[in-house]
């Protein structure tokens, strides 16, 4: 009874899901909106029917509810299986109204309906069939669950499992025809795109046949006859042929295109293509116009021709365009042979294809030993320039015009030619080879490169003067004579010049002579003087005031007369002495002082030694009890503490004076020491070198104090080294706040021990020395808020750093100290 129920069940069950796909299948062609709120309603609706024809088994009745509630998950997702479960919830509360078991039946579908949920959402992707033993198992959780925890009923595992097998088999129906109808409709759907590609690839042969250039014509012989079954294309549409007065007819349908010959010609050639033969000849029509026809046989089984398919290509344009390039070539061909200049023509890998007579003749080469080789005029240290610039062209980059090079002939030598390289280019303006044209320009070449050397040697021999004359240190003038010899107008000025008159340089080259120079001037008496005694070159110095400025300078002028261009020049070095006469006066006023320094040092220990004793007898008649006498010794001992102090100021040698203090360039300051005693050093066997760091800044400082601690260091420095050697001064900056000027000689060094004495009153290390010099020198650098550090080293030399800062100092004024040279 159970397996006629069941099956019941089962058929109602397949039926509807049957009529189901037959409506998605005949009905329902494509998706819509509420599609699956339609397989929701249905699913339960199938539900609810199959509740009418349950299964009994031993009491217990069940029936195929659930196999559409799972296969509306499965296959539809979660939307259609709730809408089933819903409307198996409504069905069973409807169905079993007034029961005791209906709530727990709502509880099974809806808990289960929320455990396929999570499936769905984690398991997406699982086959329909693992899906249905997944969600079969997860239904029968949420059973055993209810039934153990929240019902009396008592499981019947016999039941149970039946119950489960006859789902199982549902399911395994269910499963069964939606797999069967899905590939069922996707092979459906392949085989109906199939034959809407079929179709679409007819018409677009049609098409395709019809649009070609040509014609596309088949033929096959039937009674000995040849049969057109195809002729079609834009040829036929041109010449008024129209497919359907073809297709079906003989060849001798085109009697009024073709000439007798030429029909009987072609019956020819379709006679060798049906034998087999693929054939291509060309045809006139009796309007003048030419083509091209192919044949080419289609053979069964590889041996039987059972139709011939041809084209025919309209060639009269291409015929009249080759007969163009044939006239072409010849003119291009004799422009070629009878250019003078060498031209050849090679591949992209540099061989040569082609060469003219003139390249034979500029190079020695005959055209069959270089054809095939590879750019045999190139000279092996220009190859891979030259590889490179072909290469260059044919990606794209524009032609190279008159580009002038070198080139070898065949033996050896090497000729100046310009170059024009081009590219030559097929109909699709592809590069397919180069050409070159090479002139032979060896002869201009060399006048110009000696034209160029000549011009290159003025050039640089007017550079050299050019940068002599503007950078020159001194002001430079030229300056024309008249013919009484009397300076006349200048010709030339350099810019140091120009800035001595305050003037530029065409306001001073525009005015004349007189306008510049006082007509009274010492000097211009003087040199007018010299010159008309008729002296070449002569030195003078004098004092000279600018007119415009009324500013005084003393100036050393070299004057040296001679010819330019046919008139009689002088060339007139202006050098400003006033700092160097300021020097050399600071230096004989520092050697008056020591002089004035040994003098009071003997008067000071010549009067202390007897004034000593005397203060000394005194004290003892100061002591004794003679009252009579007291008052004296007061005075006399009142008198000698005022020659004491007298003595003590003969050893001070100058009071200091407060002076101010200006920026000075510490660069200018060392030049002008160095050369004051350059003469000195010379004399000694002594050389000067300099090391100047660049961009060092101006130092707060009073200038003539400040190079009387440089002379002293200078000339301590030479006097260390009486047998000759080398000083070494340099400046540089230690950081951002301090700049140090160092002095290194090669002398006979310091002891160690004499080191941190040095600097304090009458200690020397020389035999003639009263120890002032570096005092001075300590007190002056110390009042600029520096400091003199000395490094010595016995019979290998001295270095002394003077250490002074860059930034002003709060207090602007200093005290002026003079002392001798002393180390």
């Amino acid at each position: 009874m159970i397996t006629k129920e069941f099956f019941i069940n089962l058929s109602i069950f397949t039926f509807l899901v049957s009529m189901a796909i037959g409506i998605r299948i005949f009905v329902i062609h494509k998706n819509f909106k509420f599609y699956h709120l339609f397989i929701g309603l249905y699913a339960g609706s199938v539900a609810a029917i199959l509740m009418f024809f349950p299964v009994t088994y031993n009491g217990w009745i069940f029936d195929l509810r659930a196999a559409p509630f799972i296969l509306s998950f499965v296959y539809f997702g979660r939307i259609a299986g709730w809408i089933t479960t819903i409307f198996i919830c409504i069905s069973i509360a409807y169905h079993y109204i007034g029961g005791h078991h209906w709530i727990r039946g709502e509880l099974l579908f809806f808990g289960t309906a929320l455990l396929f949920t999570v499936f769905k959402t984690y398991f997406p992707n699982l086959h329909p069939l693992k899906n249905v033993f997944l969600y079969l198992i997860g239904l029968m959780s949420v059973h055993i669950f209810l039934v153990t925890f929240f019902s009396s009923l008592k499981l019947s595992i016999a039941f149970e499992m039946t119950r489960v097998l006859c789902l199982f088999i549902g399911l395994l129906m269910g499963i069964f025809l939606m797999e069967s109808y899905q590939k069922l409709y996707r092979l459906t759907q392949d085989l109906s795109k199939l034959n809407q590609s079929l179709t679409e690839s007819k018409q677009e042969l049609r098409d395709t046949v019809r649009e070609q250039q040509g014609v596309i014509f088949k033929f096959k012989k039937v009674n000995e006859r040849f049969i057109y079954t195809l002729f079609d294309g834009q040829l036929a549409h041109q010449l008024g042929i129209k497919p359907q007065h073809i297709i079906g007819k003989t060849t001798t349908v085109f009697k009024r295109f073709l000439s007798v010959s030429t029909l009987q010609q072609v019956l020819v050639y379709y006679e060798r293509a049906w034998k087999g033969e693929s054939v291509t000849f060309e045809m006139t029509s009796v309007y003048d116009r030419s083509f091209i026809v192919a044949l080419r046989p289609l053979l069964r089984n590889g041996q039987e021709v059972v139709e011939i398919v041809g084209s025919i290509v309209d060639i009269t344009a291409l015929k009249r365009v080759e007969e163009e390039l044939w006239a072409t070539k010849e003119r291009l061909k004799s422009f070629i042979n009878h250019n003078t200049d060498a031209i050849i023509i090679f591949d992209l890998k540099g061989h040569i294809l082609q060469a003219n007579k003139a390249y034979e003749e500029i190079f020695g080469w005959s055209a069959q030993e270089i054809l095939g080789v590879k750019l045999p005029c190139v000279p092996d240290f220009l190859m891979d320039q030259a590889q490179e610039t072909i290469q260059k062209i044919i990606f794209g980059e524009p032609a190279i015009t008159k580009r002038e090079t070198v080139r070898q002939r065949k033996d050896g030598s090497l000729i100046d030619i310009s170059m024009t390289l081009s590219p030559i280019l097929d109909s699709k303006r592809n590069v397919i080879a180069l050409s070159a044209i090479y002139r032979d320009i060896t002869e201009r070449k060399q006048v110009e490169r000696e034209l160029h050397q000549l011009h290159q040697q003025l050039k640089e021999s007017e550079m050299k003067y050019r940068v002599l004359f503007e950078q020159a240190a001194d002001a430079v003038y030229l300056v024309e004579l008249n013919e009484d010899r009397y300076p006349a107008r200048l010709l030339e000025v350099n810019p140091v010049g120009c800035e001595r008159f305050d003037c530029s340089r065409e306001e001073l080259l525009s005015m004349p002579y007189a306008d510049i120079v006082p007509q009274n001037s010492t000097m211009l008496k003087r040199s007018v003087e010299k010159i008309r005694e008729g002296k070449r070159s002569f030195t003078l110095q004098d004092e000279f005031v600018f007119k415009k400025t009324g500013k005084k300078i003393n100036n050393e002028f070299s004057v040296r007369v001679f010819n330019l261009n046919g008139k009689e020049v002088i060339l007139l070095i202006s050098r400003d002495i006033t700092e160097r006469l300021k020097t050399e006066e600071l230096l004989r006023k520092s050697e008056k002082l020591a002089v004035v320094g040994k003098l009071a040092t003997a008067i000071a220990h010549e009067i202390r030694n007897p004034l000593t004793s005397i203060k000394g007898f005194m004290q003892l008649l100061k002591s004794t009890e003679n009252k009579d006498i007291q008052c004296y010794v007061e005075v006399m001992l009142l008198e000698i503490e005022q020659i004491e102090d007298i003595t003590n100021e003969f050893m001070s040698v100058a009071k200091p004076q407060a002076v101010k203090m200006y920026p000075n360039d510490l660069q200018l300051l060392v030049e002008q020491i160095v050369t004051l005693f350059q003469s000195q050093a010379t004399m000694n066997n002594v050389k000067i070198r300099r090391e100047f760091e660049s961009d060092i800044p101006l130092i707060p400082c009073e200038k003539n104090q400040l190079k009387q601690v440089f002379i002293n260091i200078m000339k301590n420095a030479i006097e260390a080294m009486p047998a000759g050697g080398e000083i070494l001064v340099q400046i540089n900056k230690l950081n951002d706040h301090q700049v140090n000027i160092r002095f290194t000689d090669q002398g006979c060094g310091i002891p160690p021990e004499r080191i941190p004495y040095l600097g304090e009153p009458f200690y020397s290390i020389k035999e003639e020395g009263i120890g002032l010099g570096l005092t001075i020198c300590y007190k002056i650098v110390e009042t600029l808020q520096g400091k003199i550090v000395i490094e010595s080293e016995v019979d290998k030399g001295t270095t002394v750093d003077v250490v002074l800062p860059i930034y002003p100092l709060q207090n602007q004024s200093i005290h002026s100290l003079s002392g001798s040279g002393e180390r």
